[in-house]
């Protein structure tokens, strides 16, 4: 019995040494994670799409220096949640890396009368919307009865026996086209920065065959994932990336609407700044006010004529400048209007309003909102100029951002923050909006 006694014990030790060591292993990759939880993405542009793989849909793109939270890991795939708080997948090998891939998914037809579209997979899940009989949607992948399709932008769930999957597959649209763009054919390719590669294939580990400058545009031929072929002036054949490049059908097209009268338009109208962003100071208010003072006539203005109106704020709260582009994006917007008012490094170095867009083919719609301006404004007008502005460049419907007049300019700032100001102001965006979207 002595002898069966030494023998256990020593057993008995192991095992409880073994669950230390099991705990402090365990206490340690929890503290680990944790501290690793945040990750800041070294690379130029890296995608971030709505699945844990690259038949996902790309949902949007964080590029050099940003922060993303990881919540979790799937098959080498962060599952993070952006500074926005929207959530998406993004590749763990990629973090330092650019990613070169082509988004393909099923199309799935909904086909009961009136579908609730869910943010998970079961029936207690919230009810992000409702799709009718008919209504196509992108199919990411299915699982356990449950189908999860890309809706308004997001991850979203639908019960599989309502709606039909068919084994047609269509090809993520890139995100710098529009839904006008799709229909007409790409014309040209212009390159939004200096240095940019041309490479001999479709992808970053082909010869750079020459670099491009800011500005360079050329003829589009074909699109092979994630990458154009384009051809240079002198004839010659190579690949740029889709994410480093803006795309144009034609760039004199007259506006693309698609409706023909302001009454039957969607109008997001964008206050600028907010809540902890006051933006530009005046003497006895800040720029934060008196955009949400102008949105608000501009809104009740064009809701009079019969417009659907949105704001992509109503108080004094802070918006981020993503979800400002998801408001006009998600509402297939006919028309996004930015309103801002301008400062200058010294006082009264400058006057007046400035009409900026990003896109060419959004140019029709800023003249035509200049041109009133010029003609019916109470300050000088400094034209119509291009301007490299978030809530534009990330815009997939026709956006322009106004510059109001000069926070710091004392005759500007006196004029300003008054009724007689605001109401020449919106009367002229009232009459171009008119103007634009007649037959």
């Amino acid at each position: 019995m002595q002898k069966i006694r030494i023998l256990k014990q020593p057993k008995t030790l192991i095992t409880f040494l073994a669950v230390l060591i099991f705990i402090s292993i365990t206490t340690f990759a929890t503290v680990a994670l944790a501290n690793q939880s945040t990750i800041k993405v070294d690379a130029n542009v890296v995608n971030i799409r709505t699945g844990p793989g690259l038949s996902y849909d790309i949902m949007t793109q964080v590029v050099g220096g940003e922060k993303i939270n990881v919540i979790s890991e799937e098959n080498e795939w962060y599952k993070i949640r952006l500074s926005n708080d929207q959530i998406g997948w993004v590749a763990s090998w990629l973090i330092a890396n650019t990613e070169i891939s082509a988004a393909s998914n099923k199309t799935g037809t909904i086909i009961g009368e009136t579908v609730n579209i869910r943010s998970e997979g079961n029936t207690e899940a919230t009810i992000l919307g409702k799709a009718t009989k008919g209504t196509e949607l992108t199919v990411l992948f299915q699982q356990n009865g449950w189908t999860q399709v890309q809706y308004n932008e997001q991850v979203a769930w639908v019960s599989s026996d309502l709606i039909e999957v068919t084994a047609e597959t269509k090809t993520a649209t890139p995100t710098s086209l529009t839904k006008e763009d799709t229909k007409v054919p790409i014309q040209t390719i212009t390159v939004r920065s200096d240095g940019t590669n041309i490479r001999s294939g479709p992808s970053i580990d082909e010869k750079v065959l020459v670099k491009a400058s800011k500005g360079d545009s050329f003829t589009y031929l074909s699109t092979a994932g994630d990458w154009y072929q384009i051809e240079t002036a002198d004839g010659q054949k190579g690949y740029i990336a889709n994410w480093v490049v803006d795309l144009s059908a034609n760039k004199t097209a007259a506006p693309t609407a698609n409706v023909t009268s302001l009454s039957e338009a969607t109008i997001v109208i964008d206050a600028g700044h907010g809540g902890e962003d006051p933006g530009a100071p005046a003497p006895t208010y800040n720029e934060k006010e008196v955009t949400l003072k102008t949105a608000k006539v501009l809104a009740d203005r064009l809701q009079k004529a019969g417009a659907n109106v949105i704001l992509t704020r109503n108080s004094d709260e802070t918006v981020s400048l993503n979800q400002r582009t998801v408001i006009s994006n998600q509402a297939a917007a006919d028309a996004f209007i930015s309103i801002h008012y301008d400062s200058t490094e010294n006082p009264n170095e400058a006057s007046g309003t400035t009409t900026y867009y990003y896109y060419e083919k959004e140019k029709p719609l800023a003249e035509t909102i200049n041109a009133q301006l010029q003609q019916n404004g109470l300050l000088p007008n400094n034209g119509v100029h291009f301007g490299d502005f978030y809530v534009t460049r990330e815009n997939r419907q026709p956006a322009v951002l106004l510059e109001l007049g000069y926070l710091n300019n004392t005759v500007d700032q006196a004029t300003i923050n008054t009724d007689s100001y605001r109401y020449s102001i919106v009367e002229s965006i009232y009459q171009a909006l008119n103007q634009y979207f007649a037959p």
